[in-house]
């Protein structure tokens, strides 16, 4: 009988974190907290990637998919990451649109470029590499291999003011141009 009790006062004991949890949206629980822990500690980002500082904080963005003309909205996190060497990115689409993404930024100091590891909900692992800003562009360049044959891929980050930027996702199949997949402008 005891046990019986203590299973229930312990199940009870749970009911108001689990209204809580239930209360939150899931990018309030997941991509928030990490960029504003980092932000509230004061890390700062190691030298070799301090260039990309102007990123760390909450933007919201909103775009479109230039082939069909349909709208897109975003919020994308940056963050400092252990103790500084990387700059965390996560990256959420609103509904309806689905993609997901959690990145990592840093400098490879052997290869002397920066590097950037992007993983998404639809299974992708990519890497990206870049040799840093060149006027207000940074261009994150990079291969798909779920292609045949691969496409290469490239970010684009056009720095517009201090709390905006746009960037475009492309995409270039032989020797074909460049083709924008999605652009957003991202705001403070």
């Amino acid at each position: 009988m005891k046990r019986t009790m203590s299973r229930r006062g312990g199940t009870l004991a749970l009911l108001p974190l689990l209204f809580l949890l239930a209360c939150l949206e899931p990018s309030e629980l997941f991509a928030q907290q990490p960029a504003e822990a980092a932000l509230a500690a004061g890390v700062t980002l190691k030298p070799e990637v301090q260039s990309l500082g102007g990123f760390l904080g909450k933007w919201a963005c909103r775009g479109v998919f230039p082939s069909n003309g349909k709208s897109i909205e975003s919020q994308i996190v940056f963050a400092t990451e252990l103790e500084g060497a990387w700059l965390g990115v996560r990256h959420d689409d609103s509904p309806p649109n689905r993609f997901h993404a959690l990145e990592h930024w840093g400098f490879d100091t052997g290869e002397k470029q920066f590097v950037a590891f992007v993983y998404d909900n639809f299974g992708g692992a990519r890497k990206f590499t870049s040799s840093g800003w060149a006027e207000d562009k940074l261009i994150w360049l990079g291969e798909s291999s779920k292609t045949d044959p691969p496409a290469v891929q490239r970010f684009v980050y056009k720095r517009d003011t201090p709390s905006q930027f746009v960037v475009n996702w492309e995409v270039k199949k032989g020797t074909a141009d460049w083709v924008v997949g999605d652009t957003l402008t991202c705001k403070k």
